[in-house]
């Protein structure tokens, strides 16, 4: 049985990094959560490998979303060294964006891939 307390750890640090603007900051905590060889594809990102891409991905969503802030909705559902959860951005103007996340995560509690549904 994995860990759930680290899992949901590792799922609130991912989402944070969502959160933050500077590139560092970002990187950051990607660092804690992601697994070097990790890979993130949603419906509007071919599939992209390891934490720089990650990081540029978020930056880089600044331009397609604006300012927002991520939020988990529910706790994380996992077994098998996979699972999902799903996650509320709030933007300041415009309405809500609300999506499901599906990822899978190596021995050390690590995403070692998400694929992103909104």
């Amino acid at each position: 049985m994995e860990n759930i307390k680290s899992i949901e750890e590792t799922i609130l640090t991912y989402t944070s990094a969502w959160n933050e603007t500077k590139h560092e900051a970002i990187l950051e905590k990607i660092s804690k959560c992601w697994a070097p060889e990790g890979t993130y594809t949603d419906r509007l990102t071919d599939t992209i490998a390891g934490p720089n891409a990650i990081t540029d991905l978020i930056i880089s969503s600044y331009r397609q979303m604006g300012p927002r802030k991520f939020q988990v909705l529910t706790e994380p559902q996992i077994h098998h060294q996979s699972g999902r959860f799903r996650w509320l951005a709030i933007r300041p103007e415009g309405y809500p964006v609300e999506g499901m996340d599906y990822f899978e995560f190596d021995s050390e509690n690590r995403i070692t891939r998400i694929v992103g549904f909104f």
